[in-house]
C-alpha cells in the first residue's frame, strides 16, 4: 500500500494532514498516533499501522486535536490523554454546565473542549516514563495554549523527538495567540509558553514535531527565537517581559548546614538533610516560578511542577527527595506530593489524626483540598518522640488555622527549630517577624475546624519547647525573640476576645463552639453506581452544658429512607456516628444533597450538615 496520504518525516515517522496534524510512529510492538484530528486518519491506518498495539497520546484538549480519538476508538486504539486534561475530556457536558458564561473575566480556551466525551483509558502523568509499542515515552509538561497541555519525547532510531502539540508551529513561531490570553486582557499563557520551551531546552531534542506546522529540524534555535518573539508582547503588555524569568538551577538557599529551604515554592518548601546524604522535605507544594494560573479554580490550574531538585544536585550532589513530613492537609502544602511518589517513590510521614484526609480527600468537606490520595507510610502519634536519621521530631496538634494541623518540632545542627504551618504569620512595616510594630495575624479559617482557646494553647507550646528558629508556610524562616512571644500572646488574647465578645460562647450558653458546626457526615461525596444503601459515618456535637439526648436522621428526596437513630450526649461532647439512608431501586442521580438532621434534648437545630449522593450514574 502506497503512502500518497501520509508524508514522511523521518524513518518510522508520518505525518497525516487532518485539522491538525496526525503523527504515526513506528515502533516494534505497534503504533502510537500523536493526536486525532477529526478521525479521517482512520481510513488511511493500513498505510502506516505495524503489527502490535494502537494508542493515540492526546496532547491538550482541543476538538480540533481530539474529537476524531471516538472514531479510532472504535477502530481498536487505545486513547491516552494528559491527566490535567481529564475533566473536559471526558465529561465536557459538567463542564459546559459549570462554565461561566455571565459576567465572565476568563478567557481561556476551554470552551474549545470537545462536545461529545473522548474515549480516554489511560491518563499521561507529568514526569513520567512509560513504554508504548515498545519504545520509552517521556511525559514533558508543558501548559500554554491550554493549562494541562503535554508534550511527549521518544528516542527513534537514535533520534530524539518531541511532540510538542501547538507550543510551536515554526522557528519562532506559535500557532495562535489566542489561548495565551487567560484572564481579560493579561498573557499569562504566554508566560506558561516561555516557561514550556525552557523545560523543553532542558531535553537535548533532534525535531520539533508541533500538532500545527511543520516538522522543525533545528529544535534550539527554533526554541530560542520564539522566546525572543515572545519578548515583543511587552510591547503591547506593559510589564509582560517582567514575568519572563527562567527556573534558577540554584534554586534553594542555606538556612542551617543541614538545613536549606526551596526559592520557588508558593507555600515554603524546607529541606532537612541528613549526614547520609538523604533528604526530608517539609511539605511540597507549587513550584511559582514554572507557572502561571488564570483566575477560574480548575484543576488544572493547580498543576504542580518539581523544585528545588535541582538546587539539591547542584549543591550537595543530591538527586531526590526521600521522604516527605507534612504539616497540614491544604493543596498548596501538598500537590506536589503524589508526583514525588511517582518519581522517586518519597515515603510520606503525617500526623496521626490528618493522616485520612490526606489518603481519602473525598470523604471530607474542608477547605483546600487536594484531589489525588496520597499514600501515607507513617501515621505519627502526636507527642511522641520519632526518629528520622538520627534526627528527633515531635509533633504536636494545632487548631486554629485548621483542626487539622500539626506544630513540627525537631532539631537540626544543634538548634531548636520549629515549623508552624500557616497557625501564625505576621504584618510589619519593616518586614521583620517580631518588630515593635508587628501585627500579628492568626489566619484562623472557620471551615478547617477551630477551637477556642486555640492561639494559647500554641503559644504554650512554642514556650515549653523554646525553638531558636521558626520555619512557617509563607514566610522566610527567622530566628526568635522575647518579643516574638509577646506578639503571638498579644494576638492570641485578641483572638479569644473577639469570640467571647462578640459569639454567645459561655459555659451556660447553647452553642456549637467557634466553628459553628454541629455535626460532619463521611464521606462527603458518596458513589454508588449500582445503587444501594448510603452509608455514613461522621460526628454530631451536643451544643448544651449538661447531658442530653440526640436524635438524628438524614434528609433527603421524598421517597428515600433514612435510619433514626438515638444518641446520648455528655455536656459538649463530639461523638461519632453512623447512620444511614436508602434511595429506591433504579434511582438515578448526580450530586444529590443530603442533610444531616440533629435534633438535641428536644429542641431541632435543622440539617446541621450536608453530603452529596451519586445513584446509578457511571462517575460523580
Amino acid at each position: 500500500m502506497g503512502l500518497s496520504n501520509w508524508q514522511k518525516v523521518c524513518d518510522g515517522v508520518f505525518l497525516f494532514q487532518d485539522s491538525c496534524c496526525v503523527y504515526a510512529i513506528q515502533g516494534p510492538e505497534g503504533t502510537v498516533l500523536i493526536n486525532a484530528g477529526t478521525g479521517l486518519v482512520t481510513d488511511h491506518l493500513d498505510e502506516v499501522a505495524q503489527n502490535g498495539s494502537l494508542t493515540v497520546l492526546l496532547t491538550h484538549h482541543f476538538r480540533d486535536h481530539t474529537d476524531g480519538a471516538i472514531r479510532l476508538r472504535n477502530a481498536g486504539a487505545k486513547i491516552l490523554g494528559p491527566y490535567w486534561e481529564q475533566e473536559y475530556l471526558i465529561d465536557p457536558d459538567q463542564h459546559f454546565r459549570e462554565r461561566q458564561i455571565w459576567n465572565s473575566y476568563d478567557n481561556r480556551w476551554d470552551r474549545f473542549a470537545p462536545v461529545r466525551p473522548i474515549p480516554v483509558s489511560d491518563w499521561m502523568m507529568d514526569y513520567e516514563k512509560r513504554e508504548i509499542a515498545g519504545l520509552e515515552w517521556t511525559v514533558i509538561p508543558t501548559p500554554g495554549c491550554t493549562n494541562g497541555a503535554s508534550s511527549y519525547v521518544v528516542n527513534l532510531n537514535g533520534l530524539h523527538l518531541a511532540f510538542v502539540g501547538e507550543l510551536i508551529c515554526g522557528p519562532g513561531r506559535t500557532s495562535r495567540l489566542a489561548p495565551l490570553q487567560y484572564n481579560y486582557n493579561d498573557f499569562t499563557g504566554a508566560v506558561n509558553l516561555w516557561r514550556s520551551c525552557y523545560r523543553l531546552m532542558e531535553t537535548k531534542l533532534d525535531m520539533l514535531l508541533p500538532s500545527l506546522g511543520q516538522p522543525i529540524d533545528c529544535p534550539e534555535q527554533a526554541i530560542q527565537l520564539l522566546r525572543e518573539n515572545l519578548k515583543l508582547i511587552g510591547g503591547i503588555a506593559p510589564g509582560f517581559v517582567e514575568q519572563l524569568d527562567d527556573p534558577d538551577d540554584d534554586d534553594i538557599e542555606e538556612i542551617l548546614p543541614h538545613l536549606y529551604r526551596s526559592k520557588y515554592s508558593s507555600a515554603e518548601t524546607n529541606f532537612v538533610i541528613s549526614d547520609s546524604g538523604k533528604v526530608m522535605a517539609i511539605d511540597y507544594g507549587y513550584n511559582t516560578s514554572a507557572y502561571q494560573s488564570p483566575g477560574k479554580q480548575h484543576l488544572s490550574n493547580r498543576r504542580p511542577f518539581l523544585h528545588g531538585i535541582k538546587g539539591l544536585k547542584k549543591k550537595l550532589g543530591i538527586d531526590q527527595i526521600d521522604t516527605i513530613l507534612v504539616s497540614h492537609f491544604h493543596d498548596d502544602h501538598v500537590n506536589g506530593i503524589p508526583m514525588l511518589q511517582r518519581v522517586f517513590g518519597t515515603e510520606v510521614w503525617a500526623g496521626d489524626h490528618f493522616s485520612d484526609i490526606l489518603e481519602n480527600p473525598t470523604h471530607y468537606d474542608r477547605p483546600c483540598l487536594w484531589h489525588e490520595p496520597i499514600s501515607v507510610s507513617r501515621h505519627l502519634p502526636n507527642e511522641d518522640v520519632t526518629y528520622w536519621e538520627n534526627i528527633p521530631i515531635q509533633l504536636y496538634p494545632m487548631s486554629g488555622h485548621t483542626r487539622f494541623s500539626t506544630l513540627i518540632c525537631l532539631e537540626v545542627d544543634g538548634k531548636r527549630v520549629v515549623h508552624t504551618g500557616d497557625q501564625i504569620f505576621f504584618s510589619t512595616s519593616s518586614g521583620l517577624p517580631f518588630d515593635k510594630d508587628a501585627q500579628p495575624f492568626t489566619n484562623h479559617v472557620y471551615k478547617n475546624g477551630i477551637d477556642l482557646g486555640c492561639y494559647k494553647q500554641t503559644l504554650k507550646l512554642l514556650r515549653d519547647f523554646q525553638p531558636d528558629w521558626v520555619l512557617t508556610g509563607h514566610t522566610k524562616p527567622y530566628q526568635t525573640s522575647p518579643e516574638w512571644y509577646q506578639v503571638i500572646e498579644k494576638g492570641a488574647n485578641a483572638f479569644d476576645e473577639v469570640h467571647l465578645h462578640l459569639m454567645s460562647l459561655g459555659d451556660d450558653d447553647v452553642h456549637f463552639g467557634a466553628e459553628s458546626q454541629g455535626g460532619k457526615l463521611r464521606p462527603y461525596r458518596l458513589h454508588l453506581p449500582d445503587g444501594g444503601e448510603a452509608k455514613f459515618k461522621g460526628w454530631i456535637l451536643n451544643p448544651f452544658s449538661i447531658d442530653q439526648k440526640a436524635v438524628i436522621k438524614l434528609v433527603g428526596p421524598d421517597d428515600w429512607k433514612s435510619q433514626v437513630i438515638e444518641v446520648e450526649l455528655r455536656p459538649r461532647e463530639q461523638k461519632e456516628i453512623q447512620i444511614s439512608i436508602l434511595p429506591p431501586d433504579e434511582s438515578c442521580c448526580r450530586r444529590q444533597p443530603i442533610g444531616l438532621d440533629l435534633t438535641v434534648g428536644g429542641r431541632p437545630f435543622g440539617q446541621v450538615a450536608e453530603a452529596l449522593v451519586s445513584v446509578g450514574v457511571p462517575r460523580f
